[in-house]
C-alpha cells in the first residue's frame, strides 16, 4: 500500500495514555485524512484504578490486562488510528522512601537495546514522519513514562542508521520530534 500524507507516531508508555495525553491533536489529524498510530510500550498490568465507582469491580481487579485492552480498542475505534504494542510489561508506580526496586521483567528494567529496537522496528515499518513522545521527566516520575522517553530518543536516533538493528527493517528517519506537553509541580 502506497501511503501518502503525514504520518504521525505517538509513543506512549501505557493504554490509557492516549486518551489523557493528546488524543484531540491525533483526531484532528485522523480527520483531515492523516495516518495516525500510537504505540502502547506496556499492557499497563499494573495500573491503578483512580474511579472509586470502579475500584471494587470484580472483574477489573481480577483482570486488569483484559480491561486495558479492552480500553485501548474502543479508544483507537474511537480516534480512528492505528495500534500497536512493544509487549512489555508495567512497571508500576513504586511508592516509598526509599522507592523499592522495580519489578524483574518490567519495561523500565528492560535493556535499552531490546527496547529500541522493539520500537525501531515500529518506525521502520509504519514510516512516520513525526514522533511524539513524553520529555525527559515523563510529564510525572512515572518509571515507564521517563523510559518511555528515553527509549523514543534512542529509538528516533537509530531508526535511521543502517547498522543499528539491521534486521529490523529499512531506514527510516521521523522528520520532527515533539514532547507532549504536560506540567508537573
Amino acid at each position: 500500500m502506497e501511503r501518502r500524507g503525514l504520518r504521525l507516531l505517538s509513543v506512549h508508555a501505557h493504554p490509557d495514555d492516549e486518551s489523557s495525553k493528546g488524543a484531540a491533536t491525533m483526531a484532528k489529524y485522523v480527520r483531515e485524512g492523516e495516518e495516525v498510530m500510537v504505540v502502547s510500550c506496556t499492557g499497563g498490568e499494573r495500573g491503578d484504578i483512580l474511579n472509586p465507582r470502579l475500584q471494587d469491580d470484580p472483574h477489573i481487579l481480577r483482570d486488569m490486562a483484559q480491561v486495558r485492552r479492552d480500553e485501548m480498542k474502543a479508544a483507537q475505534e474511537i480516534l480512528g488510528i492505528e495500534h500497536t504494542w512493544l509487549g512489555f510489561v508495567d512497571s508500576g508506580l513504586p511508592e516509598g522512601d526509599p522507592l523499592p526496586p522495580l519489578p524483574d521483567g518490567c519495561f523500565a528494567a528492560e535493556p535499552i537495546e531490546v527496547t529500541t529496537e522493539a520500537l525501531v522496528r515500529v518506525i521502520r515499518e509504519f514510516r512516520p514522519h513525526v514522533l511524539v513522545t513524553y520529555d525527559e521527566t515523563g510529564g510525572y516520575p512515572h518509571p515507564d513514562h521517563v523510559n518511555c522517553h528515553v527509549v523514543s530518543m534512542s529509538a528516533f536516533a537509530a531508526a535511521a542508521d543502517p547498522t543499528a538493528y539491521p534486521h529490523a527493517g529499512e531506514p527510516w528517519q521521523p522528520l520532527k520530534l515533539y514532547y507532549l506537553a504536560t506540567t508537573t509541580r
